[in-house]
């Protein structure tokens, strides 16, 4: 006996394939923008994460290293035009914001921006307290970023007695 039984997808099972397969792409569409979002706040992050700390740092550590802080150089309590300036014997250090960028001089030799070139410096406040021990310097740091359209910033602060050879 001869069966009239076709081997095949029906419409229905076609139908039911297709709707898979757009529902199963657009979540792995969604699932990539996902992504690519997540690395470029990643990139931020990491970004001024990695500027702000190096350039703290290289400030506290001039801050410690000084004998004095120059009170004339430096400018004190203005987020739009911090200057620090300290001294030990003959060499000097200074940290200034310039346009969007800290400008490194180290005993008058200027090394350039401390920071990634796509971060930029929205404040440098530098605070002076005297204390029974010496000067105690407050360093406030705003850095900012945008990488493929995201915005964001983050501040740090530092601060440091300063001890000349101590």
């Amino acid at each position: 006996m001869k069966s009239n039984y076709q081997k095949g997808f029906t419409l229905v099972d076609t139908l039911v394939y297709v709707a898979i397969l757009v529902i199963v792409s657009t979540a792995g569409v969604y699932f990539m923008i996902s992504l690519s979002e997540v690395l470029t706040q990643y990139r931020i992050d990491t970004a001024l994460y990695r500027s702000g700390t190096s350039a703290m740092e290289q400030i506290l550590v001039g801050i410690r290293q000084a004998e004095s802080f120059d009170s004339v150089t430096s400018v004190v309590d203005d987020p739009t035009a911090g200057i620090f300036a300290a001294t030990r014997g003959a060499s000097s250090t200074e940290v200034a914001f310039v346009g969007n960028e800290l400008q490194l001089t180290l005993d008058g030799q200027p090394y350039g921006p401390m920071t990634d070139p796509q971060i930029s410096v929205a404040h440098f406040t530098v605070f002076q307290h005297p204390t029974a021990d010496g000067e105690l310097i407050r360093v406030r740091l705003h850095l900012e970023a945008s990488i493929n359209g995201v915005n964001k910033g983050m501040t740090f602060y530092g601060g440091a007695i300063i001890r000349g050879d101590v």
